[in-house]
This record gives C-alpha cells, structure tokens and sequence, in this order.
C-alpha cells in the first residue's frame, strides 16, 4: 500500500473504536474567537482559503499542488481532507477547521455536536476536535430538506501536532427526505471569498 493509499484509508475508512481518556464539549474561549475573527480579516486567510479550493479542484483533475488535498466521493458521502504542511501555521490550521463550521451554519445548518476527544494510543497521543452539523428542519408535505445532508468537520492532532482536517457530507437516502444538493455547490459555498 502507497503513503498516498495509507493516508486515505486512514481519513476515510471506518475506525476501531477508540476509548478517550478525555471528551470534553468543544467550546472556544473569547480569546480564541477574537483571534478567529482577526484572522479572517487578513489577506494571509483569504489567500489560505483561495489555495485550499484552488487545491481541491486540482486535486479532482488529478493534479497535486502545495496544500495537500485528498477526496473521497461516494453516493451516500462526499468529503475531502487536507493534511497539515508548511502552507499552515498552527493557529491557521485551526481556524481553518472553526472557518469550515461557520461556513456550514450559515448555508441553514445548525451545530448538532461540538467536542474534543483526547485518546491514549499505544505509542502517541490523538486528540479530535469535531463539529456536527445538521439541516435546520424544513418540511414541505412530509418531506425534509436534507440540504447537502449532514456536515462532520473533524481535526486531528497527533502528540499535540496538527495532523489533518477533514469534512464529509452523509446524505440520507430515505422518501423522508429531499434529495441532497450536490457536493459542488457545498464546496462553492464553503470556499466563497471572505467579505469584509
């Protein structure tokens, strides 16, 4: 198996289940959202932003570029991943993950879940960071907008170190439901260019 294929496997299969010796709700001090909120007002965020969907579309055409972008399209998930590199610092990593939720809010989503989980592997630390994000019910003639479906945002850290951040959309195949939005428009949404 490649790197590349290890690397995949891992963001995207299903996982043992893992015992977190910490989990925690997820909630960001003042400081940090004041933080977030300077941050999204810089150039080096609307840039940051700008070279991670340049990366996504490459990445569907087949072409690696400098943020690492890794895709998973199926019927019922769609998602993708970006690896931590030197494109990032620490902190823009982390608040790209905080961008990606606030993005899913404000496209009629509403924060189902927001936690951390710190487990003790054999030889490391992981600690996951996730938001959940689920349709804001609408409901015509029995039917319920499932929008793109739901959004799972998570980023993981690997003894304290930024290791990727991930985000999948699981649509519902179910008469209950409207069909989903297509992941495209989700992406456009997500990655629209920051207005100040």
């Amino acid at each position: 198996m490649s790197f590349f294929d290890n690397i995949v496997d891992k963001l995207f299969s299903k996982q043992s289940p893992k015992t977190a010796f910490i989990h925690e709700v997820l909630k960001r001090s003042d400081q940090e959202v004041l933080g977030f909120e300077r941050w999204k007002k810089t150039e080096n965020a609307k840039g940051l932003l700008a070279d991670i969907e340049r990366a996504y579309f490459m990445k569907k055409q087949g072409i690696v570029s400098a943020v690492e972008v890794h895709l998973l399209d199926s019927q019922y998930a769609n998602g993708f991943a970006i690896s931590f590199n030197k494109e990032f610092t620490k902190e823009s990593f982390g608040h790209v993950f905080d961008f990606l939720k606030d993005r899913g809010l404000a496209q009629g989503y509403k924060l189902a879940q927001g936690d951390r989980r710190v487990l003790d592997k054999d030889t490391y630390e992981e600690i996951i960071e996730k938001w959940y994000l689920k349709p804001q019910t609408e409901v015509d003639k029995g039917v319920s907008d499932q929008k793109y479906g739901n959004i799972l945002i998570e980023k993981t850290e690997i003894d304290r170190e930024p290791s990727y951040i991930k985000l999948m959309a699981n649509v519902y195949q179910d008469r209950l439901y409207t069909k989903a939005k297509p992941f495209s428009e989700l992406i456009e949404q997500l990655f629209k260019p920051i207005e100040t």
